[in-house]
């Protein structure tokens, strides 16, 4: 069907713990996901001989589960299927070590947390790890979350609830500010998936909240650094001017 179909994405089916009566469905395995990667990229490159394209690309978390190292941006192109998982970590990571080079090592930032899904954590770690290496009075933790509301067979940032949030986070060193990525969010709202607001959480956890666009590295350093980010738009109470909100207000 190309070119009237000139992108697919090829995703992991996400299996929840609510599956009574429903067709049998399991994650696939670490061997699984490495037969689809193999099959996927063999077609991709006949594609990009015959059609200009590879067309079609695993999502990151294909890549994760086989245990195998992300592509090189490069291989992506446009970045065309970037929504659905499409090699965000790596533009992420990409993104983030450009943004360090402006960096020097006498630079301070107030200290942070970062919470996100399993599976997104180590690739946040990397970047946390190279910023205190490159700027050592920065000190940030990473928190993985581990999905209780649709089960841990979840591990996308994308369908962390605010529940778990608070259950996971709360008495944890979350430094001044607590970031999350817009992908938790609604789309167009500050609530998460179980109808917890962002405001609920920073109550609960005494902490403010700064909300990074999911898919920038630029965004998530110049966060951490204290600089303004253009961030999704969120229906928010007129009287609210920026997407942090302050515990108490």
């Amino acid at each position: 069907m190309h070119p009237a179909v000139n992108s697919v994405a090829i995703v992991p089916v996400g299996v929840t713990k609510y599956r009574d009566g429903l067709y049998p469905l399991r994650p696939y395995t670490k061997e699984e996901a490495g037969a689809v990667i193999d099959l996927v990229e063999a077609f991709g490159a006949a594609s990009l001989k015959e059609r200009g394209t590879t067309l079609a690309w695993c999502s990151d978390e294909f890549y994760l589960l086989a245990d195998r190292p992300l592509p090189e941006k490069s291989y992506y192109e446009d970045m065309e299927q970037l929504e659905n998982g499409v090699g965000m970590l790596r533009l992420l990571l990409s993104q983030a070590t450009m943004a360090m080079e402006d960096l020097s090592p006498d630079d301070e930032a107030s200290p942070f947390a970062i919470a996100t899904g399993v599976s997104a954590a180590p690739f946040l770690q990397q970047v946390t790890d190279l910023l205190q290496e490159r700027c050592p009075k920065i000190h940030g933790h990473v928190f993985p979350i581990h999905n209780h509301f649709f089960g841990e067979t979840i591990t996308v940032s994308g369908l962390i609830t605010g529940k778990d949030l608070i259950e996971q986070l709360r008495g944890q060193d979350l430094g001044e500010r607590l970031l999350l990525p817009s992908c938790m969010l609604r789309a167009g709202e500050h609530v998460f998936l179980d109808d917890v607001t962002v405001e609920q959480v920073e109550k609960a956890l005494g902490t403010s909240i700064l909300i990074v666009p999911a898919d920038s590295g630029f965004d998530l350093i110049d966060t951490i650094m204290g600089l303004d980010v253009e961030l999704p738009h969120f229906a928010l109470p007129p009287e609210d001017e920026y997407y942090r909100y302050n515990p108490g207000n």
